[in-house]
């Protein structure tokens, strides 16, 4: 299936979910499509649109951490692997230092959840530059929800959907027409842009 049926796929799958969610099982497929490019095209397009995502909700982040650089921090590592200019074992290191930070700010601030998901998509687009692969699906089939996936294996998208949206598909504050909004976009632009930008 190519990368235009893909993206229709997606858009009918979101527009008659009843939550308008995009389910794992589906993005699984499409973002592990991309490491069928040659050498290391695939990566570099996962860490892109991993990247696109956790910016369009960077200034939710920034309005209430305004002080606080570990999103931004996270992209530029990813970034900072991609062009050979840290080694893998450091970023990793710093890597969990920034996933402490994320916890932090989330047991501080319980009722801002979905904001501190910005900082813990912009870690797994991290994940995504030292990963040969996308990670995290290796025990998702078409029956699996987000809630079946590990909360270390969540991909940087489904972070950034609850940012966008006001939380997860099962959480009371959570916008279903926003979150169909965010996913109508990431399908027609963030995808697209990524495989353009290789």
């Amino acid at each position: 299936m190519g990368a235009k049926e893909m993206i229709e796929e997606g858009l009918y799958l979101v527009q008659n979910d009843p939550r308008h969610d995009l389910n794992v099982s589906f993005r699984c497929r499409l973002i592990s499509s991309f490491d069928e490019a040659d050498g290391d095209a695939g990566r570099r397009q996962r860490v892109r649109l991993g990247a696109l995502g956790v910016r369009k909700v960077l200034p939710t982040w920034e309005s209430l951490f305004p002080d606080d650089q570990t999103a931004r921090r996270a992209l530029e590592l990813a970034d900072d692997l991609l062009a050979g200019s840290v080694l893998a074992t450091i970023a990793e290191k710093e890597m969990g230092a920034l996933w402490t930070r994320c916890d932090d700010l989330s047991w501080k601030h319980p009722d801002k959840q979905s904001v501190v998901m910005v900082g813990y998509g912009a870690i797994q687009v991290i994940r995504e530059a030292l990963s040969e692969r996308h990670f995290g699906c290796e025990n998702v089939n078409s029956q699996s929800t987000d809630r079946d996936v590990g909360p270390y294996d969540h991909d940087s998208a489904f972070c950034a959907a609850i940012a966008y949206s006001g939380g997860a598909t099962w959480g009371k504050g959570s916008d279903p027409q926003k979150r169909l909004e965010f996913w109508t976009w990431w399908l027609n632009y963030a995808v697209p842009a990524a495989m353009d930008n290789a």
